[in-house]
């Protein structure tokens, strides 16, 4: 039993330890302690990886240039089991798990395995914007422009569930165990992103808009990527020996390609409902023809005894593989190919809204829609709620709930900032604790912290700001613009 127990706290942690985002660049500390209801809040470079059209909205940065940004990101979750079940089975050692225990935890566990997701988005920058960047007008044009470089790198798998219910139970003889149909992914991804805003008023959208803005994003990509086209194969264990079959075969490549993001985004005459929509990754291709290789993975073994393992034969002796290469050895690998490859990102539909309810209470909504599974997206909708409330306007505290997507959770965080110091811009100790699985602690199968430690920026305020216009409506922004009747 202690053998059991630590077999299932090491895919306990294997699969805890994961990190990922709903889209590529997303996890930013604010945008999670929020839920990620973030497409209609978000400024200044970040806007990138949202919807470009906000850069062009009049209450962003006029010019922002990310020059440091220390923190981390970290998502540890699951979709087989809760901290109920962890507490309830493997926190007291003199306890032994029994068959009840075991036929819940198995249940818990979907018939298609035990999912792995990771998303690695790094969050330091040092006089090099990475996933950060610079927000900068075009004057001759009219734009709002944004230049940034993006990093994302992460893993996805799934484990068959006859390897869970293994480790739990052991082996019954005469009993086939699926074994190798396993799912998997991996990649790593940079991108140099141009984007650019223009506020565009149609006369039909005069009477209910103040402002309206459409923009793009183009996007150079380049990176690695890896995944298992085909898995499978059987445990059989007898009594006179195990037989295995096991076979997988992979395919990796480096590559570069390139990619388009659209977005339009408003408010409304009263200035106090913002709303976003971007359609990302709406234009993608990269083709993976870089040193490109498919290989064919396999083990074979019939009445193959663990004193074999153990007795001092080499794996290859224990195993029944075939000679491939002809060398006189057993081969566990052989190259089917090095035929270039395409692999797009998933294209994304992102909705969302803000509204002021009060000068320091702001309600927020998305809802996100993939149109494809993949590097961690994943394509069932999701819908998140927020809110950020200012005790003072340096200490915002927030609040939301998402349902659907990868999973559905909760969320919360709080900041001390940002401080204005001329043309600069300090914001200290940004956290986000995000529950992942289920709304509440004890039901939740995954937990998420973001720590943004330092965060600087150099910049020019927005428009609003820069200006000595008095606040017309009450709601905390200076104003531009008053009606004056109808």
């Amino acid at each position: 039993m202690k053998t059991g127990k630590i077999a299932i706290i090491a895919v306990l942690l294997v699969a805890g330890i994961s990190t990922r985002s709903e889209g590529l660049g997303d996890i930013q500390t604010r945008a999670l302690s929020l839920s990620q209801a973030y497409t209609a809040l978000a400024r200044g470079p970040e806007t990138v990886f949202w919807n470009p059209a906000n850069l062009a909205l009049r209450s962003g940065p006029r010019f922002q240039w990310e020059l440091l940004n220390l923190g981390l990101s970290l998502i540890a979750e699951n979709n087989g089991f809760s901290v109920k079940t962890y507490n309830d089975n493997f926190t007291d050692k003199n306890r032994l798990i029994t068959d009840n225990d075991k036929k819940k935890i198995l249940k818990d566990i979907p018939a298609e395995g035990l999912r792995i997701n990771m998303d690695l988005d790094p969050r330091f920058a040092l006089g090099i914007p990475v996933n950060g960047g610079v927000a900068f007008p075009i004057a001759k044009w009219g734009l709002s422009s944004a230049i940034t470089l993006g990093l994302n790198t992460g893993f996805e798998a799934e484990i068959p569930k006859d390897m869970i219910e293994l480790m739990l139970r052991g082996n019954d003889f005469d009993t086939s165990y699926d074994i190798a149909d396993w799912e998997g992914a991996g990649w790593g991804m940079l991108s140099f992103n141009f984007a650019a805003a223009k506020p565009w008023m149609p006369a039909r959208f005069k009477p209910y808009l103040d402002e309206f803005t459409v923009g793009g994003t183009f996007k150079i990509l380049s990176g690695a990527y890896g995944d298992t086209q085909h898995s499978g194969g059987t445990l059989l264990v007898e009594r006179e020996g195990a037989d295995l079959d096991f076979n997988m075969i992979t395919r990796v490549a480096g590559g570069y390609g390139f990619g388009l993001d659209l977005g339009v985004a408003g408010v409304t005459t009263d200035r106090k409902l913002t709303f976003s929509a971007g359609l990302l990754n709406f234009l993608d291709y990269t083709s993976w023809g870089i040193s490109p290789k498919q290989d064919s993975l396999f083990a074979t073994a019939i009445d193959m005894k663990v004193t074999s393992i153990f007795g001092g034969d080499s794996i290859q002796d224990a195993l029944d593989n075939e000679d491939v290469d002809g060398d006189g050895d057993a081969d566990f690998r052989k190259n089917l190919g090095d035929k270039a490859f395409s692999r797009s990102l998933p294209a994304m539909l992102r909705l969302g809204a803000a509204y002021q309810l009060q000068p320091k209470l702001v309600l927020l909504g998305n809802y996100d829609q993939a149109f494809s599974s993949g590097f961690g997206i994943e394509a069932t909708p999701r819908i998140a709620l927020g809110t950020e409330y200012r005790l003072v306007n340096w200490f915002p505290m927030r609040f939301g709930l998402t349902v659907g997507g990868r999973s559905s959770g909760s969320s919360l965080g709080f900041a001390f900032g940002p401080f204005n110091l001329g043309h600069t811009q300090v914001e200290v100790l940004d956290l986000a604790l995000v529950i992942r699985g289920g709304m509440l602690p004890g039901g939740s199968k995954g937990t998420a912290i973001s720590l943004m430690l330092f965060k600087f920026n150099f910049g020019v305020d927005s428009i609003q700001d820069a200006l000595d216009n008095e606040d017309v409506d009450g709601d905390g922004d200076a104003d531009l613009r008053k009606n004056l009747g109808d």
